[in-house]
Order: C-alpha cells, then sequence, then structure tokens
C-alpha cells in the first residue's frame, strides 16, 4: 500500500526552509568542522533529525559537497529490512561525519589535497530521495504501514540557505557529490549557481553517470517535478521525459561558462547493482558511455573521466591521490577543475582494472 502526500505547498506557503530554531553563523563557528541542526522542516526518512557539516578555511573558496548513500522508491528497496539506502545521519561513522572521515578530499591535512585550504559546507544524505524529494509516501512491509520522509529537496535547500547567508561573498565555487550526492548536485547546481552569479564555478558528479532510462516510478514518489530548478528547459517537462541526463543537460545549457563534470569507473559494482534493479532495463555497462554521449552531443561545456575498475566513488576515499588513466591522475584533473581551468575527457583504454599514479 502507498500513499503519496505530496508537500510542495507547504514549502511554498511558508517560504522556503525555515528553521523553527536559531542555528549558528559563520560568526559563531569553531576550528574545524561544525555540526549545524537547522530543525524546523528538515528531516530524515524515517523521521530523525537531520544536519549538516559546515567548515571554515583559510581561503575564500567555497566547496559544496552532496553526500551519497542509496535510494528507494517501494515496499521492498525502502523496507528496514532490505532498504537499498542510508536512512539517518550517523555521529560516529566516518561516511557520514566528515570530521572523522579523514580521506579523500576530507583529508584536510593532506598537502595535496586541493581543497585543503577551502570553507567546505557538507550536505548529508539520509532520505532515499537523491536529494530531490517533497513528498511523504506510505509503504508496508512485513511490520505494517510505515511512512517514508522524501525530505531530500528540503534538507539541502536548507543547508544551501545557509551557504548563501554566510558565505555570501566566494572567490570561487566547486559543487561535488558522490553517487546520490552526485544526481543531487547536478540538480542543485542551477540555483547555486543562479545564486552566486558572477563568481568563477565548476560541478562534479562522482559515481552516478550510468542510470539510462526514464525514472519515472523513482520520479513520482518522490515528487520531483515539484521542485525542478527554475529553468526554460523544464518548461514541459513530464514525469515520462525526465531523466537524470536532463539535469546535467539543463543546467549546463543555462550555465554556458561553467564546466560541468563527471568521473565514473568503467565497471562500477554499486552502479551495476542501481542499474539492474531500477527497473529501467538498461543495464550499466550500456547506460555509462550512452549517458556520457548524450550529454556531451548537446552541450559543450562538458567533460568526463572514466578509469578503469569497479570503485564506486572516488573523492571521499584514499584512492582520490592514486588513480589514474595513464599519465592524468584524478587528483590533478580534479585540482585543474578547481583552479577553472578546463579539462580535457579522459577514458581508459584497457577498463578491467584501475591504473595508479607511478609510485
Amino acid at each position: 500500500m502507498r500513499r503519496l502526500l505530496v508537500l510542495f505547498g507547504l514549502f511554498l506557503l511558508m517560504g522556503g526552509a525555515v528553521s523553527a530554531q536559531d542555528v549558528p553563523t559563520r560568526a559563531d563557528l569553531v576550528d574545524g568542522w561544525n555540526r549545524i541542526e537547522p530543525g524546523g522542516d528538515t528531516i530524515c526518512a524515517r523521521g530523525t533529525p537531520y544536519m549538516f557539516y559546515v567548515r571554515e578555511g583559510r581561503s575564500d573558496n567555497l566547496l559544496i559537497d552532496f553526500q551519497g548513500g542509496g535510494a528507494c522508491w517501494n515496499d521492498l528497496t525502502c523496507s528496514e529490512r532490505y532498504g537499498t539506502f542510508d536512512d539517518s545521519i550517523s555521529l560516529t561513522e566516518n561516511y557520514d561525519n566528515p570530521a572523522i572521515n579523514g580521506a579523500g578530499i576530507f583529508n584536510l591535512n593532506n598537502p595535496d589535497n586541493p581543497f585543503a585550504d577551502y570553507d567546505i559546507v557538507f550536505v548529508p544524505y539520509c532520505t532515499g530521495d537523491v536529494h530531490l524529494g517533497n513528498s511523504v509516501v506510505t509503504y508496508t512491509d512485513a511490520n505494517g504501514d510505515f511512512d517514508l520522509h522524501y525530505n531530500g529537496y528540503v534538507n539541502a535547500a536548507t543547508a544551501l540557505d545557509w551557504a548563501y547567508a554566510n558565505f555570501d561573498a566566494p572567490e570561487s565555487v566547486f559543487i561535488s557529490g558522490c553517487s546520490a550526492g552526485s544526481i543531487g548536485a547536478s540538480f542543485h547546481a542551477p540555483n547555486i549557481l543562479a545564486h552566486y552569479d558572477g563568481v568563477r564555478a565548476a560541478v562534479l558528479g562522482d559515481s552516478a553517470g550510468g542510470y539510462r532510462g526514464y525514472q519515472t516510478t523513482q520520479f513520482e514518489q518522490w515528487n520531483t517535478l515539484s521542485v525542478l530548478p527554475d529553468l526554460e528547459q523544464y518548461a514541459d517537462m513530464t514525469l515520462e521525459s525526465l531523466s537524470f541526463q536532463q539535469f546535467w543537460i539543463n543546467a549546463a545549457l543555462q550555465f554556458p561558462g561553467t564546466l560541468f563534470t563527471q568521473y565514473n569507473t568503467a565497471f562500477d559494482e554499486t552502479q551495476t547493482y542501481f542499474a539492474r534493479i531500477s527497473g529501467t532495463g538498461v543495464q550499466y555497462a550500456d547506460a555509462l558511455p550512452a549517458n556520457l554521449s548524450e550529454i556531451a552531443a548537446q552541450v559543450a561545456n562538458f567533460a568526463t573521466y572514466t578509469a578503469g575498475g569497479e570503485l564506486h566513488c572516488v573523492l571521499p576515499r584514499p584512492e582520490f591521490y592514486t588513480y589514474s588513466v595513464g599519465a592524468t591522475s584524478v587528483r590533478d584533473w580534479v585540482a585543474d577543475l578547481a583552479a577553472g581551468e578546463t579539462v580535457d575527457t579522459v577514458t581508459c583504454t584497457d577498463c578491467a582494472v584501475a591504473e595508479t599514479v607511478a609510485q
């Protein structure tokens, strides 16, 4: 049994992601990572509190990173027993808490980290809707009915509103995300870029390029049409015509001066799994090259890095500093992108295993 409760009207009446309590401002931040619990309309999938993390760096460059963590769209994938997503934010798990992660771009003591000096807003994920849901749906599992809060859009918008108010004049903006966060990054990029109009920016989606076809069931459950960015390209969009590729195409067309990029591995094991269960009928090995070609054919400001192997997500992992394709390491490619340089598309040739930087 499923019952869909649309929240968009309520969200508009309240004027956006309104907090019910005072939250810290930039002036209140302490050294290192700061956990902000905004309250208000934010909530995780099963009713636990939402929070996000902020860190003030030594530069005025801003990194906005969207966390991954699976997705769900029906009784089975959303059930507590078999759920295919993270439904809460843990204070003690590395993946949820950047203060204890210390790997990849969150290794802020690594001199090779291109984001070591950045102001960072880390947008956690706990709603099963790839950061773009706006509904409450009642599902049924072995324990009976349960409500699932697809609140990803409001949660992300709340963190972004905080960023806009507190990091109001960055020198540059880098928008990134891993897995579900990659989709969230592409979806929210138009709103972020519009707010920071005129600021040098780049967008990088990590490990979510291999979902092809129309995710009609998912978008319906998540009520995604109600929160699409205000772009001309979405004016006639329907559940049947909307796709993850369209997020990249529409954003890149709207902001031709911004470079939009994706990183994937050729045999990503997690994307392979989700492509198989998504219901579109298109497998990852076929979907990834088709998607990248479709986007590149429509926009000029798009580049990709496809590494060998099956690793899922590189930004939050130590492999960020070791993976390469030929002489081009992932770290250097991303560093050039962050520095405002144009990067070329890089694709593995012998893709069965990942190459690593020569020691």
